[in-house]
């Protein structure tokens, strides 16, 4: 079923006997409504009518979103980490080896580098620093928490910035150690909340705003700015 409305604002409706309540999610521009499957089409229609504000409002923040552009990895490139950007200053014959040096992320590489030399010794370097980072964060935040992960680890998530096991097991996109401070703590207390509500219940949210006040902000700028989270 498809709805549109003052013809700019075309909208898929997805009905499902595994929904009791109604979503509405925009992605990339597209609009779609998630129904349960007994919700009337009137119903539908009211509930669009009445979020349709809320959804032009999404159109119009993705319309101005950039994607960035693909990464050359050359000299004077920026790159970011923990929210502060660094030129890129590629070095030759030297070990490999890429460290921070005053607003530079150096990379020695070399004389006769490969393809995709420089963007692999970058997502090594990146990979270790979010898991030093990221236990840091995690244990010092356990301690004021009162709760005890049984493990840290970072992988290469497509689609998430965290994931806690039923084990009590962490794991983080490292690719979050690129946002800034504020960000990083935010998901770092998201899974940690896990620890004590495996769900995301209204009682897990209060758990998440008693360390983060201001949650909502964090986690909508992580939407606003996931495609800009690469290297």
């Amino acid at each position: 079923m498809n709805l549109t409305f003052d013809k700019d604002l075309s909208i898929e409706v997805v009905r499902t006997k595994r929904r009791k309540t109604a979503s509405i999610k925009v992605i990339d521009g597209l609009v779609q409504a998630i129904v349960p499957d007994q919700l009337s089409d009137g119903r539908v229609e009211a509930l669009i009518q009445k979020r349709t504000p809320w959804i032009r409002k999404k159109l119009r923040e993705q319309s101005q979103i950039v994607t960035p552009k693909p990464k050359e990895y050359v000299s004077g490139e920026s790159f970011t980490y923990l929210g502060r950007n660094y030129r890129l200053k590629v070095s030759r014959g030297t070990d490999p080896k890429v460290k921070l040096n005053g607003g530079y992320l150096e990379v020695g590489l070399p004389k006769k580098p490969k393809d995709g030399d420089i963007r692999s010794a970058l997502a090594e370097w990146y990979e270790q620093h979010a898991l030093d980072r990221l236990t840091e964060k995690t244990s010092r935040y356990a301690g004021i928490m009162g709760v005890s992960p049984n493990s840290i680890t970072v992988r290469d998530y497509k689609a998430r910035w965290g994931s806690c096991s039923s084990k009590g097991e962490i794991s983080y996109n490292w690719r979050i150690i690129i946002a800034p401070h504020h960000i990083v703590d935010y998901v770092v207390v998201h899974e940690l909340c896990h620890l004590k509500h495996p769900n995301h219940s209204p009682a897990y949210w209060r758990s998440v705003r008693r360390e983060v006040s201001d949650y909502e902000v964090f986690r909508e700028w992580l939407k606003e700015h996931a495609r800009e989270l690469v290297i």
